[in-house]
């Protein structure tokens, strides 16, 4: 592996106008350390409008990390507080401005520890794994595309309704200040291999096929190229209406010769 960074973040904004994402990375790596300990990601995708949907992933986000330090408790206890402290506050916001009700956000909180990953996830933000040149999927896909995905494999939907049908880009769940209603909480930490890395993103992503992204991520080079190379990516696609696009990068047990960095382009 080429010495460099284990981990990166980068945004574009695509087509729109406006930034809906927001992310957040929580380290304490130590730099004689080859593999990532104690590292704490979480991504959100806001939606509501421009005002409504930034505000919604931006407070998820900042209250998350709050909540996930609030108290000294299990894994997956700190990652449903985290969780639960979003949604509360968002609820909270829309409440007290007429202006930001209907917002809400997806959420994808993933923690790294030599025990492994736990993490937790609400929408549609894809988290992958890739492991021996196989990209993997690691959390549920909660939107109705997927739902409708199921039927048409069980011969349930016609591909062609599927496509056209009027819900097809709904989420069945999300945080939008009430009861969530699904919520995938992997308790028992998932193991890390090495040469595993890992890809927390957008669904903006998606414009590119786990096909090309795997391609990309497979690469030899250090998190942060990764990140560019697949924006830059998503950026070639030159898509209209191109969504937000977020990615964090991960590469454990790549030995961190130069700090992480997160990075935001406004085209």
């Amino acid at each position: 592996m080429i010495a460099g960074r284990q981990y990166a973040a980068l945004q574009t904004r695509g087509a729109r106008s406006y930034q809906e994402d927001n992310f957040g990375c929580v380290s304490d790596r130590k730099p004689e350390d080859p593999a990532i300990t104690d590292l704490l990601l979480v991504m959100a995708d806001g939606m509501g409008g421009h005002q409504g949907g930034a505000h919604a992933s931006r407070v998820a986000v900042d209250s998350f990390i709050e909540g996930y330090f609030s108290e000294d408790a299990s894994l997956a206890d700190r990652l449903e507080n985290g969780l639960n402290a979003g949604n509360d506050q968002i609820g909270a916001d829309a409440r007290q401005d007429s202006d930001l009700r209907g917002m809400g956000c997806t959420l994808v909180g993933a923690y790294f520890s030599d025990e492994g990953i736990v993490f937790v996830s609400v929408g549609d933000s894809p988290f992958w794994r890739l492991r021996d040149g196989q990209l993997a999927r690691l959390n549920h896909d909660h939107s109705m595309a997927s739902k409708f995905a199921n039927q048409v494999r069980n011969d349930l939907l016609s591909p062609e309704d599927a496509a056209r049908h009027p819900e097809r880009n709904a989420l069945r769940a999300a945080l939008i200040g009430e009861d969530i209603a699904e919520v995938q909480l992997q308790e028992t930490p998932l193991p890390v291999h090495d040469g595993d890395k890992f890809v927390l993103a957008s669904d903006g992503l998606e414009t590119l096929t786990d096909h090309e992204i795997a391609e990309i991520v497979l690469e030899d080079r250090d998190a942060l190229d990764i990140a560019r190379d697949l924006i830059a990516a998503v950026e070639a696609k030159n898509r209209p209406g191109q969504d937000n696009t977020t990615v964090i990068v991960v590469c454990p047990f790549q030995k961190p010769v130069l700090p992480p960095v997160a990075e935001w382009t406004l085209d």
